[in-house]
């Protein structure tokens, strides 16, 4: 049998690219989840840490950074349309959804969704995106480099690219054909997804940003988008590194680790946190990003957490 998997392991979906900004995680718009598009994966399996150690120096910010606040993202049918138009496509527009509102256009083969209240957009190719197509073998998959420049191009190209948007990295969407007699999988499909991260004040926005999957033959399967739109509200005294650490100490870390009893910092980087667009949250505050390893009874991994830098806004991410 066939089987698609996107091949993004946990590390890769949350930690920092080459230092320059956040990977977000890639998931389809769904009416029964609370929040599809591309998500950080939020403080989830909170657990407390008994000893913090450093594993590399902390770095130095200025005492004070920017907030800023965001700006409603709701779509009209029009601005639903002037979007699809940018892809190329020209069918009928329709309402679907339950709790979820989105407008969807199909144009075969592609399909472009867009929800009303939030801005999350996904264009897809239908049969290539299914994973089976032939024509997205393994050997007909561009080099990282060459997909980044096919997503660079198609975004610019479409009147697509986001100001601010920076590129983050790639992951990779694999399938196999298992053979029924011996067991042995062969590789049939991959794809490579490159990833754009929104920037604000120079620093990434963990949670805003878009993607272009990229298929056999340099051909685009897949654009997704989820962005916080913002406006500069004002400069705000911020926590340094090292407090930061201490309010760790406090919060806990998040990791699939039972049992944690230590954890060495690796990495401690400003950002901004954005929740979901259809979220209510009133500023993006500035907000360090720490990952680094963990040990727990019998194992070790690896951890992160965000801590909120803007003490005068309130200790909660948003």
């Amino acid at each position: 049998m066939v089987g698609k998997q996107i091949a993004i392991g946990f590390t890769l979906l949350l930690l920092l690219v080459a230092g320059t900004a956040l990977i977000p995680a890639v998931s389809p718009p769904d009416d029964e989840v609370g929040h599809g598009g591309i998500e950080v994966l939020g403080p989830y399996g909170v657990q407390n840490i008994s000893e913090i150690a450093f594993g590399t120096a902390l770095p130095k910010y200025p005492g004070q950074a920017m907030v800023y606040k965001t700006v409603d993202t709701a779509v009209s049918k029009d601005d639903a349309l002037k979007v699809a138009e940018k892809f190329g496509m020209s069918g009928q527009i329709e309402e679907s959804g339950r709790r979820i509102k989105r407008y969807v256009v199909k144009d075969d083969p592609y399909t472009f969704e867009i929800e009303t209240e939030s801005g999350y957009m996904i264009y897809t190719w239908n049969d290539r995106y299914s994973g089976v197509d032939p024509r997205d073998g393994p050997e007909n998959i561009p080099t990282d480099e060459e997909c980044r420049k096919i997503a660079e191009s198609f975004l610019t190209s479409h009147g697509l690219m986001p100001e601010g948007a920076a590129y983050s990295g790639v992951s990779h969407g694999e399938g196999f054909f298992s053979n029924s007699t011996d067991g042995t999988s062969i590789q049939t499909y991959k794809d490579t997804c490159v990833h754009f991260t929104d920037t604000l004040s120079g620093y990434p926005v963990a949670g805003s940003g878009i993607y272009v999957t990229v298929g056999g033959g340099g051909d685009v399967l897949k654009v997704g988008k989820r962005w916080r739109d913002a406006e500069p509200y004002k400069d705000f005294a911020i926590l340094s590194p090292e407090a930061a650490i201490e309010e760790l100490k406090q919060t806990g870390v998040v990791t699939t680790i039972g049992s944690p009893k230590k954890a060495v910092v690796e990495e401690v980087k400003l950002c901004y946190y954005a929740s979901p667009p259809r979220d209510e949250q009133p500023y993006l505050k500035p907000t360090y990003y720490i990952h680094g390893t963990v040990e727990g009874e019998n194992e070790t991994g690896t951890f992160f957490q965000y801590v909120p830098a803007v003490p005068e806004l309130g200790k909660g991410l948003y």
